[in-house]
C-alpha cells in the first residue's frame, strides 16, 4: 500500500512539474510572438496540463493569425467577460484584437462599438487625443461599412473554376493578372497576395462606375502612409466566379517621384484583387505549367501537417520556410513584386558573409506612399523551402536598408520590419503548381517532373 501511495505521489510531483513547464513554454512562445511554433506546442500539448488561462490566450493568438475570425471571436470574448485580471495591462490590446476579428466575420458595428467605448475610456483617462486618434477613425470606416454591407455576397455556385492566367512583362516586372469585370465592364486585374485590401485608382473607380463610401482610410506602404477612400463594385467577375456588393480601397498611386510617376502613367495600374477576395476563394492553386488559376470546389488536405503561413497585423500574409541548414526563415509572400529579395534583419545576422560574398548593388521599390532607394549586395545563389519543394534563386538580392544617398539607415516597410524577405513571384514560377490554402494556412510547392 505503502509502495502504491509512494507512486502516486510521484506522478502527482511529475504531472505538476509537466503543467508547470508547459505554461513556462506557452508563456514565452507568446511573449516572443511565435505563433507557429505556438500553434504546434498547442497541439502537441495536453490541454489539461496548461493552465486555463494560457490555453484560452493561446488559443485567441493562433485562431487570429491563422484566419480563424470566428473561433477566435468566441475566446476573446471568454477572456474578455472571465480573465479581465489575469489580462492585467494586455486587456487593450485584446479588445482591438477582438475588434479585429469582428469586422475580419463582418460584424463592422459590433467592432465599431468595441473601439468606440475604448475611445471613450482612454479619452476620459486624459489620454492625448492624437494618440488615440486612429480609433476613432477606425469607428468612422467600420460605421460605414456597416452600412453598406453585407459583402462578397457568391453569385455562382460552389464548383472548381479554372481561370486563365496572363503573366504580365512590364519592363521586365512580371506579374499575375487574369481577365474578369466590374459592374459589367471588362478590363483586367492584377493577382496581389500582398494587398491586404482590393485597390483601385481614382480614375478606375469612376471610370468602372464604384460607389463611394462617405469615409477616409489610410493605407501604408513603401515610402510611408498614404489616404484614400472606400468604394464598392456592385458585382466583380473573374472567370466563371461573381461576388455582389465588393469593396476596393481608393488610392492615389502617384508618388511624387519623377521617374516612378512617369513608369505609372506609362502602365496604369490595374484594379488589384488582393487578400479578401482570395479569402472567399479559400484555396488558389497558381498552375504555372497550365497558365492557370485553379480554384477547387473542396480545398485540398494539408499535406505539410501544420501551418506554414499565417496574416499578419497590417493583414498580410508570412510564409515560415527554411534555409539550407534548416535554420527558419520568414517571408512577407507579395506575388506584387517580381523578385525575390532578402531584408535588413536577415542581412544584421549574416553581415559578415553577405559582405564577403555579396557585390554591391541598389534596391529600387516603388509603391504607395512612395519610393525606396536603398543600397544592397547581390549574392549568387540562395537556396530554401516552400512547402516540400526546393527552390533556389539565383543572382539574390540583400537589402541593407542603407537609404544610397544619404547612407543613412531607412525605416522599416510596414509589412517587413520584422520578415527575412520578400518572396516573390520569381520564386513561385519555378514550380508547376503553388497551392495557397486559406481555409488551413498553408503554401505547398510542386515542382515540375523531372526529364528522363
Amino acid at each position: 500500500m505503502l509502495k502504491k501511495l509512494c507512486t502516486i505521489f510521484c506522478l502527482l510531483i511529475s504531472l505538476s512539474i509537466q503543467a508547470q513547464n508547459a505554461d513556462v513554454r506557452v508563456g514565452q512562445l507568446i511573449n516572443e510572438s511565435n505563433w507557429f511554433e505556438l500553434e504546434q506546442t498547442l497541439k502537441i500539448t495536453p490541454a489539461d496540463s496548461i493552465s486555463p488561462f494560457l490555453q484560452q490566450l493561446a488559443t485567441a493568438m493562433t485562431h487570429h493569425y491563422f484566419n480563424r475570425p470566428d473561433s477566435a471571436c468566441v475566446v476573446l470574448y471568454d477572456l474578455l467577460s472571465n480573465h479581465q485580471q489575469e489580462l492585467g495591462d494586455y486587456t487593450m490590446n485584446m479588445v482591438l484584437l477582438y475588434s479585429a476579428n469582428l469586422a475580419r466575420i463582418g460584424h463592422y458595428n459590433d467592432a465599431a462599438d468595441l473601439l468606440e467605448n475604448l475611445y471613450s475610456q482612454l479619452a476620459a483617462m486624459g489620454i492625448d487625443s492624437t494618440q488615440i486618434a486612429s480609433y476613432r477613425d477606425q469607428v468612422q470606416q467600420y460605421r460605414a461599412l456597416a452600412a453598406s454591407g453585407p459583402f462578397y455576397q457568391p453569385l455562382h455556385k460552389s464548383d472548381e473554376y479554372h481561370i486563365p492566367m496572363a503573366i504580365g512583362d512590364k519592363e521586365g516586372q512580371h506579374s499575375i493578372e487574369m481577365d474578369g469585370s466590374i459592374n459589367g465592364k471588362n478590363g483586367r486585374f492584377l493577382f496581389d497576395t500582398g494587398a491586404g485590401e482590393n485597390l483601385i485608382t481614382p480614375q478606375l473607380a469612376k471610370e468602372y462606375g464604384l460607389r463611394s463610401l462617405e469615409t477616409d482610410i489610410t493605407v501604408a506602404g513603401v515610402g510611408g502612409l498614404k489616404e484614400g477612400g472606400y468604394a464598392i463594385a456592385d458585382t466583380l467577375r473573374i472567370g466563371g466566379m461573381t461576388w455582389l456588393n465588393v469593396p476596393f480601397a481608393v488610392i492615389d498611386t502617384h508618388t511624387g517621384h519623377e521617374e516612378a510617376d512617369k513608369f505609372n502613367e506609362k502602365f496604369q495600374l490595374p484594379p488589384v484583387i488582393g487578400l479578401p477576395v482570395m479569402l472567399c476563394m479559400q484555396e488558389i492553386q497558381l498552375d504555372f505549367a497550365r497558365r492557370e488559376l485553379v480554384i477547387p470546389a473542396i480545398p485540398t488536405p494539408n499535406p505539410l501537417g501544420k501551418s506554414n503561413l499565417m496574416r499578419t497585423e497590417t493583414e498580410g500574409l508570412q510564409l515560415k520556410t527554411a534555409d539550407e541548414t534548416g535554420q527558419p526563415l520568414y517571408f512577407h509572400f507579395d506575388t506584387g513584386f517580381y523578385y525575390t529579395n532578402m531584408e535588413p534583419i536577415w542581412y544584421d545576422r549574416h553581415r559578415q558573409e553577405v559582405d564577403a560574398a555579396g557585390v554591391p548593388d541598389s534596391l529600387r521599390v516603388a509603391g504607395i506612399g512612395g519610393v525606396s532607394i536603398t543600397r544592397t549586395y547581390k549574392l549568387p545563389q540562395m537556396k530554401f523551402q516552400i512547402g516540400n519543394g526546393i527552390v533556389t534563386i539565383d543572382s539574390i538580392k540583400v537589402n541593407t536598408g542603407i537609404d544610397l544617398y544619404t547612407g543613412e539607415k531607412r525605416s522599416p516597410d510596414f509589412s517587413k520590419g520584422t520578415e527575412d524577405g520578400v518572396l516573390g513571384l520569381n520564386a513561385l514560377e519555378k514550380f508547376s503548381k503553388v497551392i495557397i490554402n486559406l481555409k488551413d494556412m498553408y503554401m505547398e510547392a510542386i515542382p515540375y517532373p523531372e526529364k528522363k
